[in-house]
């Protein structure tokens, strides 16, 4: 793997069998001891912002794109969008340690040098529909899909065409040949994650940017709808747990209904109600909350 590392501008689940009560004690006995958690997150949502007079998107597409096309595409621009279901996976209340994204880059143009790419804090919300083309030319945009001048097509606008962000680079990362690449945690992608915690409401994820002044040095990039799940992009995030009680997890200060609806929406998938550590929600986890129950 390469260690290297999308201002306001504005241009399957599996099941688990239900645990024995007498596991229930181990189970809490094992929780308090941990500092600090780690998740891997999926992306929630991909898109390309094609630059083009005509609606064109990747929404439903296995690759995005960032940076400047040759020739053949008119030499425009490509911007990968990209988001992360924070809320869903961490507690509420936890700090945020460290952050790192990982992505695979698939295709380069041929005699390409290494380009920087870039990752920029998204500040409106976006679509991803069901558009799908096999290159970066784009498919003829589905209603909700983002593209270079809609947030949502065909009704909902960008503030200015190419998308909101913010111009400053929370990471970057220089991109080469095909494989690997790993955005370094940075102060800033730490900010953006726990902003995005803090806040779901406002968690637009990042914009995917490239070289975007010599043409022929854009990057193809893996999405979450690849064929092979390796190779999609996967979010590492380290983060301290809240203090006080571990199966809260809304944070209301009970364990009780709310707590429950919050386990069975990550049910068979990683997620804040892992309370036994074994990578997903399931049997063992309820048994735990169900014995800590205190309202209903």
């Amino acid at each position: 793997m390469t260690n290297c590392s999308k201002a306001a501008f504005t241009p399957s689940g599996r099941t688990a069998k239900l645990a024995v009560p007498a596991m229930l004690a181990s189970i809490a006995l094992a929780l308090p001891g941990a500092s600090a958690d780690v998740v891997e997150l999926g992306a929630s949502k991909d898109n390309t912002l094609i630059e083009s007079e005509f609606a064109l998107s990747l929404g439903a597409a296995s690759s995005f794109y960032a940076g400047r096309v040759g020739p053949n595409g008119g030499q425009t621009l490509r911007r990968g969008l990209l988001a992360f279901d924070i809320a869903g996976a961490i507690p509420a209340g936890s700090t945020i340690v460290s952050v790192s994204l990982q992505l695979r880059c698939s295709k380069v143009p041929a005699g390409s040098p290494a380009q920087s790419t870039s990752l920029h804090r998204t500040l409106a919300d976006w679509g991803e529909s069901t558009s799908l083309a096999f290159g970066g030319a784009g498919a003829p945009a589905e209603p909700g899909d983002a593209t270079w001048t809609d947030r949502y097509h065909p009704d909902v606008p960008w503030a200015v065409a190419g998308g909101e962000f913010v111009e400053a680079a929370s990471g970057a990362t220089m991109v080469g040949g095909i494989g690997f690449y790993t955005f370094a945690s940075t102060a800033d992608m730490v900010a953006d994650v726990q902003s995005w915690l803090d806040d779901p409401a406002n968690n637009f994820g990042w914009t995917v940017r490239g070289n975007e002044v010599q043409p022929r040095n854009v990057r193809r990039f893996e999405t979450r709808e690849s064929g092979a799940s390796s190779w999609r992009p996967k979010l590492v995030v380290e983060f301290d747990p809240p203090s006080g009680n571990p199966f809260d997890l809304n944070g209301d200060g009970n364990v009780g209904g709310a707590d429950l609806t919050v386990l069975l929406s990550s049910w068979g998938e990683p997620g804040p109600a892992d309370f036994d550590g074994d990578g997903i929600v399931g049997g063992a986890d309820l048994a735990a909350l169900l014995a800590a129950w205190t309202k209903g």
